[in-house]
């Protein structure tokens, strides 16, 4: 969801600039960014129990912003008043520096600046998606100028997402300035039968409709969203947060990865909020020790063709019903 109100901001802020510097404002061109703009908020009220706090300002700034400008736009394509003779009392009139004050300061379009901000930090955004029946890796992922981005993952099938550096990918796991790349944040969005093996990232893991797969991460905040089936290695200091989900099962992080990973306590106090009950969550578990997967060898000599055959060891056991 927020890959998709990240490409809606960008794609307003060009249909709004468009409008400003055209020399007819159409009313129907005004009419529909008025309304993609009044879905974009009812969007971002909708997020806003999982929404990050920083990106809800963003968000909301842009949006009061883009109001704005849309309203004046609006007043600036408004029909004058026809004109008409009428007589009327003669005024006095008004002085050089009173006619001064009456004409309004040029508008300096702060959401010009502010949208420009936004578009460049929308470019530390990667994205993984469309996939089916493939083998991702670093070098699946577009090149990035910073070291630093969000990552979002979506619309996947059948595959496996590798993303701890390897001998062979450890080049690709840099930025074009030579950096070692990392994750800010983690949006997981629409996957089926699909294993995830990523590195520790130093944000929150957004995650969304997920059936039958594999996570192993690391990270600071996790909250998932309607998903079924989905075992996860994960190492957090925080409670993890799950939100119309079943048959979630929890384990540590795997020991086969040495990495460096943020602490996690040894008791899992998972928060269920579809169980707000002092009964334990019927939605999630702890995945039992005969259940956890031991070797991980998971790496691109499969390719595409066997990541069919590979998938069945690293999945859930358990089928969607």
């Amino acid at each position: 969801m927020v890959c998709d109100t990240l490409c809606d901001r960008c794609d307003l802020s060009t249909r709004l600039e468009s409008l400003k510097i055209a020399s007819v404002i159409s009313n129907e061109a005004l009419n529909a960014l008025t309304l993609d703009a009044a879905r974009l908020r009812k969007a971002l009220t909708d997020a806003t129990s999982f929404l990050p706090t920083y990106d809800q300002r963003q968000y909301e700034q842009f949006l009061k912003s883009m109001e704005q400008s849309l309203e004046e736009l609006r007043s600036a394509s408004a029909p004058k008043p026809k004109f008409t003779f009428k007589r009327r009392a003669r005024e006095p009139l008004a002085t050089t520096a009173q006619h001064a004050a009456a004409v309004p300061a040029p508008h300096e379009e702060p959401v010009r600046v502010f949208v420009q901000a936004l578009e460049a930090q929308s470019s530390y955004h990667l994205s993984l998606s469309g996939y089916s029946h493939k083998y991702l890796s670093w070098s699946s992922l577009p090149p990035s100028l910073s070291s630093t981005s969000d990552l979002s993952i979506s619309d996947l099938s059948n595959c496996i997402v590798n993303l701890l550096a390897t001998p062979s990918t450890a080049s690709v796991g840099r930025s074009t300035s030579g950096e070692i790349r990392t994750f800010t944040a983690l949006h997981i969005r629409n996957l089926v039968d699909t294993v995830l093996i990523l590195p520790p990232i130093n944000g929150s893991a957004l995650i969304h409709d997920l059936k039958h797969c594999t996570i192993v991460l690391g990270c600071h905040q996790f909250r998932m969203h309607t998903s079924s089936v989905v075992n996860i290695y994960l190492s957090i200091a925080s409670n993890p947060i799950i939100e119309h989900c079943s048959a979630i099962q929890f384990s540590q992080y795997p020991d086969a990865f040495q990495l460096d990973v943020p602490a996690t306590s040894s008791t899992w106090a998972v928060q269920d909020f579809s169980h707000i009950r002092p009964t334990p969550s019927p939605n999630w578990s702890k995945l039992p020790d005969d259940k956890k997967r031991e070797d991980w060898s998971v790496d691109e000599q499969y390719g595409d063709a066997d990541v069919d055959a590979v998938l069945p060891r690293f999945l859930p056991q358990s089928k969607l019903s």
